[in-house]
């Protein structure tokens, strides 16, 4: 790929990075990564390029669109696109860009009909600007009053939203914006056999739920949310069930797509975010028995994180807008037996409620980092033991980074 960054770009990057010495130690070594990785307003240009240009993206789950028809609007760095199950049943993302004037077709006055980022089920898509519309395939089917100047049938060969690079891992479905990207699934060994027995593709996802405008960087959401350190200080009372002295940590090899780690239940019985933190739903059919006694926290980067426990999945997908900035939808899934039992809605209720604690706690936590980031006297270690996923995210994205600039260097 050809890269847009100019020269003064390019070597404020380099200064940057000029520093990566022990970045990726083990961790009682490691440091963290220079400061303004995480708010230059210069290094997010090349970040875009060398990642989410690049990288496999997470946009959602299959089950978010389960029959056909379903239409679900997204913005994936900077660009509209909609997940999309065909009335063959296959699921599909594509451009959401008109191919006429270039109106996005969810946007605009065809927002205003809807909640933002809803579900539209319609059998057709259809720009509200000129009201071309599109199959769900993505071929041109109508175009009014365009046959003074080029017949339909011409358009109609001719004419289609871009389709983008799409794969489905355990029913997650990533897209890249590179054409000539590697296979994803070779680099999720870890976690294709973490799940498994987990029947992801199968588990039912709620509505979600969409934060805007959250003011920190992508990377701190991934940092803060991999490492148990804080839990006991910043989360107390929510988190004891799964206390960071249970924490455990493997290695990261060269080449791997996940950063993840279990944490240890106090008992089989336990559940994050429970009132009590007793376990009030029912068990996610097939896991084994080790599964049954722990938390997974697994990384996906750039934009997936996600939290497997014995009784749902939660599923972060974050969607970064600005060096300091970024969108985040929240997916929660549990198994069709839990949604269908009695009283599912309340217990549902009491976990929302109860999460919704530890959400604005991680807030307050990674806003106030972002603002401690723009300090000239951000530190940059050392790390506990606790923490001993940071060095891994680091390694995952030096890795990316320096590549870049390898090819800019040819």
């Amino acid at each position: 790929m050809t890269t847009q960054l100019d020269s003064g770009v390019v070597a404020r990057v380099r200064a940057i990075l000029g520093d990566l010495d022990h970045c990726t130690d083990p961790v009682a070594t490691a440091r963290l990564l220079p400061r303004e990785v995480y708010t230059s307003e210069e290094f997010w240009r090349f970040e875009k390029e060398a990642i989410f240009y690049r990288e496999w993206l997470c946009v959602g789950h299959v089950r978010e669109v389960p029959e056909p028809g379903d239409q679900l609007p997204l913005t994936v760095a900077g660009e509209p696109v909609v997940l999309l199950r065909d009335l063959s049943g296959d699921v599909r993302v594509m451009s959401a860009v008109c191919q006429h004037r270039g109106h996005p077709i969810f946007d605009g006055v065809a927002e205003k009909k809807t909640d933002t980022g809803c579900l539209i089920k319609n059998k057709r898509m259809v720009c509200p600007y000129h009201n071309w519309q599109y199959e769900l395939d993505g071929r041109l089917v109508a175009a009014p009053s365009m046959t003074e100047t080029v017949p339909v049938k011409r358009l109609r060969e001719t004419i289609r939203l871009p389709q983008i690079k799409t794969e489905i891992f355990h029913g997650l479905v990533f897209i890249n914006f590179d054409p000539d990207a590697k296979p994803l699934a070779p680099t999720l060994a870890l976690l294709d056999e973490e799940l498994q027995t987990w029947g992801l593709d199968e588990l039912v996802p709620m509505p979600f739920d969409l934060r805007r405008e959250l003011a920190w960087n992508w990377k701190l959401h991934h940092d803060n949310a991999l490492e148990p350190y804080h839990t006991a200080y910043v989360h107390r009372g929510v988190h004891e069930a799964a206390p960071a002295k249970n924490a455990r940590f493997g290695e990261w090899t060269p080449g791997d797509g996940q950063v993840m780690h279990p944490t240890y239940l106090t008992s089989e019985d336990a559940s994050l975010a429970s009132a009590d933190g007793g376990r009030k739903s029912i068990i996610i059919p097939g896991l084994g028995t080790e599964q049954r006694k722990r938390v997974m926290f697994a990384s996906v980067p750039p934009l997936l994180f996600g939290i497997f426990q014995p009784t749902m999945v939660s599923l972060s997908i974050l969607l970064p807008t600005g060096p300091g900035t970024m969108d985040l939808r929240r997916v929660n899934l549990y198994p069709k037996s839990a949604v269908e039992s009695e009283g599912f809605d309340e217990v549902y209720r009491i976990y929302k409620e109860r999460k919704q604690v530890a959400i604005d706690q991680d807030a307050a936590t990674t806003e106030a980092l972002q603002r401690g980031y723009d300090s000239r006297f951000a530190p940059r270690g050392p790390l506990s033991w606790m923490e001993g996923n940071i060095p891994h995210l680091n390694a995952w994205l030096i890795e990316r980074y320096t590549r870049l600039l390898e090819e800019i260097a040819q």
